[in-house]
């Protein structure tokens, strides 16, 4: 079968598209579409159908290669006591019908917030009660993942068909703008910056930054831990390894592109504030969420090793 692989500007734009279709899938719907898209990912994925009073035995999908039971929720109008009551449920129902099929009970919602705090507590505490089960949150930013690794043709299947031509427009990260305004809010002019990490330093000069590049990068720097004290203080857990993966994804698909440092670099602040001129201010903030991922090395190249004495930057897996 012939793939149709994305261009950049079409990478960029599925989030687009697929936050306009959300806006009209409730229910059966957004069900089916989300099974839709599992099983065009995984062979090893089927979508379960009810059937007369055994209904669908608390298992909307199951993947058997990854032993992981999927369960779909997306009312046009959220109930905190509902939501909590169809975990339960759901649960309950695959535990008791479906012993041994599953390691992983994987709850589906359609929320384009984030993690509600009643799901959150909800699968905590069933983590609890079944401490041998895993639990995974599969909202907006783990679908718009999963679209990614689709064809051209598939995801038209999906979300229907992209614009004839290049989208000349640039679109804001979704995942970043509650972060953005956090530092519009936060960020304070700081006179006499403290000296540049060291670690950070190499990593500019291995990557072969410009003086220019590395001038603003310096400059920006010194606002990171406002980006650490709003990922601290974050409702969802898993927004900050989410809001990562997805500056890793594009940073290695730009990376291909450009020979360049700078070019890559130019490229992640349209990727986060489209390519209409900006402010200083929100020029500004957008470089100051690049350097937090730059520090954290989820993006651009790391050095071989440190030199003696120098710690390593931190890492997560």
């Amino acid at each position: 079968m012939q793939t149709y692989a994305l261009e950049l500007w079409e990478r960029v734009f599925v989030r687009v598209m697929l936050d306009a279709k959300l806006d009209s899938l409730h229910g059966q719907a957004f069900e089916d579409f989300f099974l839709d898209l599992m099983c065009m990912r995984d062979p090893g994925f089927f979508d379960i159908r009810t059937r007369g009073r055994l209904g669908d035995r608390g298992a909307d999908g199951l993947m058997i290669s990854g032993r992981k039971l999927f369960a779909c929720y997306g009312p046009q109008t959220a109930d905190e006591r509902e939501i909590r009551r169809k975990i339960e449920k759901d649960l309950a129902s695959a535990l008791r019908q479906r012993p041994g099929a599953f390691d992983t009970f994987a709850f589906v919602h359609c929320d384009r917030r984030g993690l509600d705090p009643v799901v959150s507590s909800a699968l905590t505490d069933a983590k609890k009660s079944f401490p041998s089960l895993a639990f995974e949150n599969v909202g907006f930013r783990r679908i718009h993942r999963e679209i990614l690794q689709l064809d051209r043709l598939e995801i038209e299947e999906l979300l229907g068909p992209f614009p004839a031509r290049k989208v000349v427009t640039g679109v804001a990260l979704h995942d970043v703008r509650p972060l953005l305004e956090h530092l519009a809010r936060e960020r304070k002019p700081q006179y006499g910056l403290p000296p540049l990490p060291v670690p950070s330093h190499r990593k500019m000069e291995f990557n072969e930054f410009s003086a220019d590049a590395m001038t603003q990068m310096t400059a920006a720097m010194v606002y990171v831990p406002c980006v650490e004290t709003y990922y601290t203080n974050v409702v969802d857990p898993t927004e900050r390894d989410d809001v990562a993966a997805g500056f890793r994804e594009h940073y290695l698909a730009l990376a291909e592109r450009h020979d360049h440092a700078d070019q890559v670099l130019e490229e992640l602040v349209l990727h986060i504030l489209g390519n209409e001129a900006k402010g200083f201010a929100e020029t500004l903030n957008a470089m100051v969420v690049l350097m937090y991922f730059f520090g954290e090395c989820d993006i651009f190249k790391m050095p071989s090793a440190s030199p003696p004495g120098v710690p390593e930057p931190r890492t997560h897996p």
